[in-house]
């Protein structure tokens, strides 16, 4: 069953706009688009989401990208409903929050249509991890940079994929050891950054530089205006 923001959340001058994630770099993209004091940060609660690693085919990865932005949005959306039995006051002019949840991933080809998923390196190994993805999926390779996106106020929403194409150069030894050295791998969807150390691999972007970020801005924007969000 697919959860919504509740009729009842009216809370004077709260935030008109929720983002359901715990990361600064969405945090900043969104925040320029909706201005920081309109914003409220709600991670989801719940740690649990299905992987990506049986899955070699796009439509199959773009199914369970879905599923994941759907699962924030549900768990965020009965963090409201919970905060909003004892906080909401019915007789408020206020209007209901937009919510905003998204999900970034790293796809890499591996011939005959497949593919694979990049997730964050695991934490008690994630030197190993980042080298082998720069030298066997990245160096002197195309990418792709998938960003599912769920934007929603009560029960409307807008859904979407945005998709990125990123080269990186050849990687040799030294430059592989230097960024693991930077540790900006960690926590990273492919185990890199593009806004920081990384950017020195890029050779060619093809799409939203926002999107390889984590939250492509363009669109994210459009999706609140189709809702009726106005810039204020």
């Amino acid at each position: 069953m697919i959860t919504t923001v509740p009729t009842d959340y009216f809370i004077p001058n709260s935030p008109r706009v929720i983002l359901g994630s715990r990361s600064p770099r969405r945090k900043e993209l969104l925040g320029s688009v909706v201005g920081s004091d309109q914003l409220v940060i709600k991670p989801p609660l719940s740690p649990d989401e299905p992987g990506f690693a049986d899955l070699r085919f796009e439509t199959e990865i773009e199914h369970r990208l879905l599923d994941v932005v759907q699962l924030k949005h549900d768990d965020i959306c009965r963090q409201i409903s919970s905060e909003a039995l004892t906080e909401a006051q019915s007789d408020s002019e206020s209007s209901a929050p937009f919510l905003i949840v998204a999900d970034t991933i790293v796809v890499s080809g591996m011939g005959n249509g497949q593919r694979m998923v990049l997730g964050q390196p695991e934490p008690h190994r994630w030197q190993d991890d980042v080298r082998d993805w720069l030298r066997y999926r990245l160096s002197d390779q195309t990418h792709e940079v998938w960003t599912g996106v769920r934007v929603s106020q009560l029960d409307q929403n807008v859904t979407c994929i945005v998709k990125s194409a990123v080269t990186f150069c050849e990687l040799n030894n030294e430059l592989i050891e230097w960024y693991i050295s930077t540790r900006e791998s960690l926590g990273k969807a492919g185990g890199y950054a593009i806004q920081g150390f990384a950017a020195a691999f890029v050779t060619q972007l093809r799409g939203s530089l926002t999107n390889v970020i984590g939250l492509p801005v363009l669109e994210t924007r459009q999706a609140l205006l189709d809702l009726g969000w106005k810039s204020e």
